[in-house]
């Protein structure tokens, strides 16, 4: 047998429950006294409502009391008659010169039945708007999951061949140039310790973002000495939540698509800052600029991040604009302070 748990919402369920039987029973003697203008007005309400709040309180009471009745009507329905021949017992003190006691026990039975159904109904509505509550928080969490899940995946395809390369000159530079392989692994180092956590998790902030860039840059620095980087950012904006790997990517792609056509060298410039309720992030290159490229062939790394933040925010935006020289790329995203 189940443990007996009383909870708020019993008690709330019985007191509601004694409310609508008392209203109705309400109703029914104002209906006999518009049918019989004689009888006791008195009376009829005192007969009726000790009969009919016997009734339910001795159900509602027994469901709360015995479990099994609030799953299986059936037991219910054969516990019945002890409600109806109390209440019976009660109501007849006040209607004994209206009928007697075996016609009453058949009159409450009768009245009964139909509100049980009736309360039945009720229940089974409750328990089906509980289950389908149920079913959608785990449903909203299955999406929270697999929304994680995607963001994870599409952040773990950032920039691989990046990794690749780097390994592949520190290799080549250990026989050539010591010094500088030596370099390119401490900074290669520092840049593992800050992007690793990064594709553990769906959100940090923009400190976190900016100290991935530097020490990105700073392997980029080493192998190609002449790229230059300025970094102008709003101080109150550092401890703003961001999504992982966002900007970083858009910091390879200025070197890759526009810097190292011109031998690997000219400015980035990284902008963040806020306008109203949005953050403004922009990451411009002094380089060759993309041409007529159409943008679905520019980079799989723009796809990636358009992809991340729609499924971060619905109303975020990528855009690629094209200066004087060189090109501009511009996230748009709500603003979202820890």
């Amino acid at each position: 047998m189940e443990p007996v748990i009383i909870t708020k919402e019993d008690v709330q369920d019985i007191v509601l429950t004694i409310k609508i039987t008392f209203l109705i029973n309400c109703v029914i003697v104002i209906f006999v006294f518009i049918l019989n203008s004689n009888v006791d007005v008195l009376t009829q309400f005192l007969g009726a409502q000790s009969i009919g709040l016997t009734v339910v309180t001795i159900i509602r009471a027994a469901k709360i009391l015995y479990p099994p009745f609030k799953n299986d009507y059936k037991k219910l329905y054969c516990f019945l008659p002890i409600p109806v021949l109390l209440a019976s017992l009660i109501g007849i003190n006040f209607l004994q010169n209206l009928t007697s006691l075996p016609e009453l026990i058949v009159l409450v039975a009768i009245i009964t039945m139909p509100a049980m159904l009736l309360f039945q109904y009720k229940d089974n509505h409750v328990k089906a708007k509980k289950a389908l509550s149920l079913e959608q928080n785990k449903s909203s969490e299955n999406n929270k999951a697999l929304l994680a899940n995607k963001l994870l995946l599409l952040q773990a395809e950032i920039n691989p061949h990046f990794l690749f390369n780097t390994l592949d000159n520190i290799k080549q530079y250990i026989i050539s140039d010591p010094k500088k392989a030596e370099r390119l692994l401490i900074d290669y180092t520092l840049f593992l310790r800050q992007s690793l956590p990064s594709t553990q998790t769906t959100q940090g902030t923009i400190s976190d973002e900016l100290a991935l860039i530097n020490a990105y840059i700073a392997i980029q620095q080493t192998r190609f000495p002449h790229i230059r980087f300025i970094e102008k950012l709003d101080e109150r904006l550092k401890n703003v939540l961001f999504p992982p790997l966002l900007i970083q990517p858009l910091i390879d792609n200025a070197i890759t698509h526009g810097l190292a056509p011109q031998g690997h060298q000219g400015l980035i410039t990284l902008t963040v800052r806020q306008e109203l309720d949005k953050l403004i992030i922009e990451v411009c290159d002094t380089g060759v600029g993309f041409g007529d490229l159409k943008e679905d062939k520019k980079s799989v790394a723009l796809k990636n991040i358009k992809a991340r933040l729609k499924l971060h925010h619905t109303s975020s935006s990528l855009t690629m604009l094209i200066p004087e020289q060189g090109t501009m790329v511009q996230i748009v995203m709500p603003i979202n302070e820890d």
